[in-house]
């Protein structure tokens, strides 16, 4: 696997992004999944991508979130608190994020589509007292699952074939079909006999589907 940068920025980077993200919740009062999309579109998430000396390391966290606030015109910018408050979940996030960025080479918004910001806040507990990889594998999975989704909706309409099309015609309930495709359920999960339907009707293999 090829990591975004040198290693040796990769501890400054997710010092950064954390405290950019605390800032954000703490100070501006942001929601994260807010936070999170004015740093990609701020162009500054592209900027971390590549490794930018500039963002990764030339700038405290609150003097991120300070320029991802004027790019994107945001709120009014307001003086930051410097007093140390410990790592908590927002912190954590933004540590996390910036980590995963790093370890797999996918862009924030491939991230982003994955697991938001707030989602991934939530798995503080427990995740937060394992090492980076056990986050790392979670994230991943949700990304495998997002995957097989994706591939269920892309057989179907290949065939133009709707959902209650599709349905009758592999004799599955029309609404467990509708919980695999936005993901509710796991298609991975599914019965045998149910994957065998599908792929018979989508002319492909289970393994096409899963």
């Amino acid at each position: 696997m090829v990591n975004s940068y040198n290693q040796i920025y990769l501890n400054d980077a997710m010092i950064n992004l954390a405290e950019a993200f605390q800032t954000a919740a703490r100070d501006y009062k942001f929601k994260l999944n807010f936070f999170m999309s004015l740093f990609i579109n701020s162009g500054i998430a592209a900027q971390f991508e590549v490794g930018n000396p500039k963002y990764i390391v030339g700038k405290s966290g609150p003097e991120l979130t300070q320029e991802i606030v004027l790019k994107t015109g945001a709120a009014d910018l307001k003086a930051v608190t410097k007093s140390f408050i410990a790592p908590k979940e927002d912190y954590w996030t933004g540590w996390v994020l910036a980590y995963y960025q790093w370890y797999t080479g996918k862009s924030f918004r491939e991230i982003q589509n994955i697991i938001t910001a707030e989602e991934l806040r939530e798995r503080y507990n427990p995740y937060h007292e394992m090492d980076e990889q056990k986050i790392v594998d979670y994230i991943n999975s949700r990304a495998e699952h997002a995957d097989a989704v994706n591939r269920l909706q892309m057989y179907r309409k290949l065939f133009g074939l709707s959902q209650s099309e599709l349905a009758k015609a592999a004799d599955v309930n029309l609404r467990t079909l509708q919980q695999y495709e936005i993901g509710a359920k796991d298609i991975r999960k599914a019965s045998v006999s149910t994957l065998e339907a599908l792929s018979r009707v989508l002319k492909c293999s289970i393994t096409d589907l899963i």
